[in-house]
């Protein structure tokens, strides 16, 4: 028996050629789409740096409101330990204010926390480490900053008139130095995640309540002396 493989209408030539224009034009709609994507996948990841960068630069931001206090951080932990030092000597301290716990701004996460896997892979591979790096030093700060909150807010026993015993002055010794340490802390992370954040064009930048304030810093508690002039 003998099979007859029906012939295209206009011959194999024809047919080829046909099917020829097919598989191109399927193959340039495939490449089409994977352009568009590729676009899209660009556009998102534009946005989403854009997003990030405003998030880091708050961020900064902290810091920089951080040390605009550092002076007063250091003279009032001074005056503390001027205090510590007449209580040595037997003499009854009395305090003119509050020692007041320095100013502290919250950082943000959000967007950092809330990324798409799939935007993030399509960032250079530099600015991803970069931003992982910058956001492990904001949590580490964000340690830093509950373990300074905790040590300044123990110092209010200490503002009560009166002679301090042998063991106030015990605590308030391990206080003082517990909060310089925290302090040079967080004054040495400073210079480091400013550099990275330059790295990645971004800077410093305040929430605008926050930048209001800066001008009053000076007559914050923290910044106001609590012993009388010798």
């Amino acid at each position: 028996m003998h099979f007859q493989l029906p012939k295209p209408l206009h011959g194999w030539r024809a047919f080829a050629g046909e099917v020829g224009i097919i598989v191109i034009g399927v193959l340039i709609a495939l490449g089409a789409q994977q352009v568009v994507e590729m676009l899209q996948w660009r556009s998102d990841a534009r946005e989403f740096r854009k997003s990030v960068d405003h998030e880091l630069a708050l961020n900064l931001g902290t810091y920089a409101f951080n040390e605009m206090q550092h002076k007063c951080i250091r003279r009032r932990l001074d005056e503390l330990e001027t205090m510590l030092d007449r209580s040595r000597r037997g003499e009854t301290v009395h305090l003119i204010g509050k020692i007041s716990a320095p100013l502290s701004l919250s950082q943000y996460s959000s967007v950092w926390d809330n990324k798409d896997a799939q935007v993030v892979a399509h960032l250079p591979v530099d600015v991803r480490l970069k931003y992982a790096e910058l956001y492990d030093e904001f949590r580490n700060t964000n340690a830093l900053k509950g373990l300074q909150d905790s040590a300044w807010h123990k110092f209010v026993e200490f503002e009560e008139p009166g002679p301090l015993s042998l063991e106030d002055r015990r605590q308030l010794h391990g206080l003082i130095d517990a909060a310089r340490s925290f302090d040079s802390a967080m004054e040495g992370n400073w210079p480091g995640s400013k550099k990275l954040g330059a790295a990645l064009g971004i800077h410093p930048q305040l929430e605008p309540d926050a930048a209001r304030f800066i001008h009053f810093i000076p007559q914050f508690g923290v910044c106001k002396p609590i012993l009388k002039a010798s």
